[in-house]
């Protein structure tokens, strides 16, 4: 989507603001989630691919943004460094590149399912996807800035404008995590980064929720301190430790949301379905962790689970296709759940932890099926 076609979205959101994104060719079928900024979700029906396809992935925006010139952009690279840099484009192309085929996923995914219910962007199940970022690891820019002993977060900083007094929106991650496996992107699935999606660069976190992989990013900062402000103090921070559904807790009492929890979706089953005659269920999961172990299915509320058929696809921290072939015994309404456990042993709970946020929504999924005779 070129910054024109953006643009033009955004005013299209004003005008409808519940309507499904159905007059941009850009986006198509995609849920409109409210009318300014431009939040997006995928329907579950449409995430069947292994890589997510740009026009089909999720947008999560705190206001319209205020999109750099990639012909004038460049990155700042300072903080206790002994060598600051001022990256072009076309410098961060000329060093190594690197690849990381890894889930995006908001960390409100889900803040919709939970209850009691919670402000915020009502999504459900589509604030994720999973694609191929291509860029440089961040280990081979603060390796030529000869970064410091005493760096230990690495403070980031977009072109985002944020209205009035509303606090700008910037985040610091451990440098250990941004030395580990970080990306700073470029491309998305072989082609440029879309401007809805952080162009020209955006930071990539494998493993970790959508709040870290700033966009429209402009500086990064290694500092001996974390960032500090709105989005760092109070905003996408989990209990440490967890309550009942409805108890809050004050800032002090939480930490920082990092690593992404096991979960499993089921995009594709049919409506209906007949006594005897096998019908496919497919779907995706991921974890935080490297991988997903194994993905299961219960026809009869959890009593029992029979195990479905990984798709062979699975690079680290990216989604893992699923397909089972499941035969009604019985006529009537049958609900069949989907579990996930991942290669360290965590399993998808039955219900997701409330939280006054909403995030991280990880819950057992479930799919109705009326079967016939």
């Amino acid at each position: 989507m070129d910054r024109r076609s953006f643009l033009r979205l955004c005013a299209l959101a004003g005008l409808a603001p519940s309507a499904v994104l159905a007059a941009s060719h850009a986006q198509p079928r995609m849920l409109q989630m409210n009318g300014y900024p431009i939040n997006a979700e995928t329907p579950l029906e449409l995430l069947t691919d292994y890589l997510t396809p740009a026009e089909l992935f999720f947008v999560r925006s705190h206001w319209l943004p205020r999109m750099p010139d990639p012909k004038t952009w460049k990155l700042t690279v300072d903080g206790d460094v002994a060598k600051p840099l001022t990256l072009t484009l076309a410098d961060l192309k000329k060093l190594p590149r690197a690849e990381a085929t890894c889930v995006l996923q908001c960390s409100g995914n889900g803040r919709a399912l939970h209850n009691p219910t919670l402000p915020g962007v009502q999504w459900r199940y589509g604030a994720v996807g999973n694609a191929r970022w291509s860029g440089v690891r961040v280990r081979t820019i603060l390796e030529a800035a000869n970064v410091k002993p005493s760096a230990k977060h690495l403070h980031l900083f977009s072109s985002d404008d944020p209205p009035g007094k509303v606090p700008p929106f910037r985040r610091s991650i451990e440098l250990e995590k941004a030395l580990a496996d970080a990306i700073v992107a470029f491309e998305m699935n072989g082609a440029p980064l879309p401007p809805q999606h952080g162009a020209p660069l955006r930071l990539v976190v494998p493993g970790w929720a959508g709040d870290h992989w700033m966009k429209w990013l402009v500086r990064i900062s290694a500092q001996p301190q974390p960032q500090t402000g709105f989005y760092m103090d109070t905003a996408y921070r989990w209990p440490n430790n967890v309550g009942a559904p409805g108890v809050a807790f004050k800032p002090e009492e939480m930490h920082p949301v990092t690593e992404l929890f096991v979960k499993s979706n089921i995009t594709t089953a049919p409506a209906s379905a007949h006594v005897g005659t096998p019908v496919d269920i497919r779907g995706f999961a991921f974890s935080g962790v490297p991988d997903i172990a194994k993905v299961e299915l219960s026809d009869d509320d959890g009593a029992t689970w029979r195990a479905a058929t990984l798709d062979p696809r699975h690079d680290p921290y990216a989604w893992r296709l699923w397909s089972y072939r499941w035969t009604p015994k019985r006529t009537g309404s049958a609900m069949l759940f989907v579990r996930a456990t991942d290669i360290k042993g965590n399993s998808q709970p039955r219900e997701a932890i409330w939280n006054q946020s909403g995030y991280l929504y990880n819950a057992w999924h479930s799919a109705t099926i009326e079967v016939k005779a």
